[in-house]
């Protein structure tokens, strides 16, 4: 049996990173009594995976960690569980059991949808771009990775970008954005080439993941209900 665990990265947490992350949610489960499964060989560990690492300074409102059970639990009893040694900066708001040939999550990964505040400086002129830049068939952006530079169109994988309020200098956009192993575009790379467009100075901004998704019957849905 495997434990899906959805849980929050809060913003006083969100400059941890994803090893001082991953060695907290194993100290979680040590400490949780639930049927935690360990590895074979000379240095057992845990056997779990993030769905997706969460860029450092991005909080998350619904994280997945997919983590081997060695026994039958409820999803109520691991959702008090977990919830009793979390803390609230890491709080579970759900928990789904399935089989252990279900497929791994981070293989089902396909979208991620972000949160965007703006706040003062050029927002309203970027703002004012956003219609026209999804109107362009090609968008050209630099990607930088541990091993090149590339120049890629960003059009394809731009998903949703939407106005969800504005005015008096701030603005907020829902964005969501492809994110498979060929085809993944960070929230700060999609900023950094409106900005461009408008021709306008990066504001102060505060970016916020807010679902991890997957495919399912043509639509997108989060992975924990796939």
């Amino acid at each position: 049996m495997r434990m899906l665990l959805q849980f929050q990265k809060g913003d006083i947490i969100r400059h941890l990173g994803l090893l001082d992350l991953q060695r907290t949610m194993q100290r979680a489960l040590r400490r949780s009594g639930l049927p935690i499964r360990y590895s074979n060989g000379f240095n057992p560990h845990i056997v779990m995976s993030f769905a997706s690492a969460l860029s450092s300074g991005i909080p998350g409102d619904a994280e997945l960690l997919d983590i081997s059970l060695s026994g039958e639990v409820t999803e109520e009893e691991c959702l008090e569980a977990m919830n009793r040694v979390l803390p609230p900066a890491l709080a579970a708001s759900r928990v789904r059991i399935v089989e252990d040939a279900f497929p791994k999550v981070t293989a089902q990964l396909r979208q991620a949808e972000y949160r965007i505040r703006l706040r003062g400086g050029d927002t309203m002129k970027i703002v004012a771009v956003i219609p026209a830049f999804l109107e362009e068939s090609e968008i050209m952006a630099l990607r930088k990775s541990k091993r090149a530079e590339t120049m890629v169109n960003i059009r394809p994988m731009i998903h949703k970008l939407a106005v969800e309020q504005s005015g008096e200098g701030e603005a907020v956009l829902t964005v969501r954005v492809s994110f498979v192993e060929a085809a993944t575009l960070k929230p700060e790379l999609l900023l950094e080439t409106l900005c461009a467009y408008a021709g306008a100075q990066r504001p102060a901004c505060e970016i916020r993941r807010t679902a991890l998704l997957g495919e399912k019957d043509g639509r997108m849905i989060p992975l924990i209900d796939l």
